[in-house]
């Protein structure tokens, strides 16, 4: 949700409810002045019909506003005021009266003298505040909700053109500046810390590149040293069998912490964004090159192999990314297949798929594209082939999953 819109959405509760609250209390204020004038308007008619009466001596009635009638006396003057209902005949139906009634002894006689008037309907008043508060509080919603948003875009202004920069950084691209030409002391102390920051990443990033590529290329040197001596050791022929076992297994081993430099500084390059060439590949050409590399090993394990490729699958992309994204899972396919199992490789313009006959994972398949996670155990491979595809794929803005259906492993790419 935008701030805007959070901010608006708050200003919209607590009008509303101020408003409701205010209507209500509009409603029995206006109730409350309403009667207490209407009983100064009766006080004063019944004055004014007890100074006619003693005057003229004539009985005015006006009924239903005016009733005066001559009574027995009364052991007391009783004087009352009470809302009462008197029919109309006209409208055919009750209406609401406020009444003040007394006895009072004027020329020697008592008179009993009502003087009502109509009273506001509660359903009417109600209506009628409810339509006036109603229309107030969409003004000023309405009022609101342009002006903060007129107000807030230019004083917005700053912050979204500086995440705009934001968008555009790069940690290989030193140099980096972000212009703080606004006049608001929040927004340029942002940018200053920003800045800050974004020089501290290009800094740390600098470091590690240069840390990673030292050490990717200080490792592989005595490495292959020590395999070339591994190898003279082994063409002895004075040798023993366990002699030659041992230097074999440190051979063994050095080729595997080769493989796991390359393929861990590659993970590097691949994280850091250090292939930003792009080629236009043709995928379906791409893959059929790449699964002739593999024809010896399918046969080996006397795989059957089915191919559905979509002719002329052209992208722009990084080609030796590509390259090792089809290498990864053609050899993931073959490497963890079964004796007379089946490849499935189908390609279509977005979608490609690539499966193998298996058994089900005897682990959580949500780990399997985690950096150096094997579900074997015992397994010499260092477990990132998919960490490597999960990586060109993050990169591509592709999207990667594995399922498992019909007693096939399937790794599906959506381009």
């Amino acid at each position: 949700m935008r701030l805007l819109q959070k901010t608006n959405r708050t200003y919209f509760l607590i009008s509303g409810t101020v408003f409701i609250i205010a209507g209500v209390v509009f409603f029995f204020v206006i109730g409350f002045f309403f009667k207490d004038q209407l009983n100064e308007k009766l006080f004063h008619d019944i004055r004014n019909i007890r100074r006619s009466i003693e005057k003229n001596g004539i009985l005015p009635d006006y009924y239903p506003f005016i009733e005066i009638k001559e009574v027995t006396r009364q052991p007391e003057r009783s004087f009352k005021i009470i809302d009462t209902l008197i029919f109309n005949a006209f409208e055919k139906r009750n209406i609401p009266f406020r009444q003040i009634s007394l006895i009072r002894i004027i020329n020697g006689k008592d008179y009993f003298i009502a003087a009502r008037d109509t009273l506001l309907e509660e359903d009417d008043l109600l209506e009628v505040i409810a339509i006036v508060t109603g229309s107030v509080f969409i003004l000023l919603l309405v009022s609101l909700y342009f002006i903060n948003r007129k107000l807030s875009l230019k004083l917005w202004q700053p912050f979204y053109k500086t995440l705009n920069e934001i968008k555009e950084f790069s940690y290989d691209k030193p140099g980096f500046k972000l212009s703080s030409d606004g006049q608001l002391y929040e927004f340029t102390e942002l940018n200053k810390t920003l800045e800050k920051l974004t020089q501290k990443v290009i800094s740390d990033y600098q470091t590690l590149k240069r840390f990673a590529e030292d050490a990717s290329h200080e490792i592989q040197t005595p490495l292959a040293v020590i395999q070339t001596k591994l190898e003279t050791l082994m063409q002895y022929p004075e040798l023993k069998k366990e002699q030659a076992e041992l230097i074999n297994s440190a051979y063994v081993y050095t080729l595997r912490i080769s493989k796991l430099t390359k393929t861990l500084l590659l993970l590097t390059k691949i994280a850091n964004d250090q292939f930003p060439e792009k080629n236009t590949i043709n995928l379906s050409e791409l893959l059929i090159e790449k699964i002739k590399m593999f024809e010896d090993q399918i046969a080996e394990k006397a795989l059957t192999l089915n191919k559905e490729i979509e002719p002329d699958c052209i992208f722009d992309t990084n080609f030796f990314l590509t390259e090792s994204l089809i290498i990864n899972l053609i050899g993931n396919a073959v490497k963890h297949n079964i004796k007379n199992g089946i490849i499935n490789i189908k390609l279509e313009k977005n979608h490609l798929e690539i499966s193998n006959s298996g058994e089900p994972l005897p682990v959580n398949a949500s780990k399997l594209f985690e950096r150096f996670y094997k579900t074997d155990k015992s397994s010499d491979s260092p477990g990132l082939g998919l960490s490597i595809i999960s990586e060109i794929c993050k990169l591509n803005k592709w999207n990667v999953n594995y399922l498992y259906e019909d007693n096939l492993h399937k790794v599906v790419v959506n381009f």
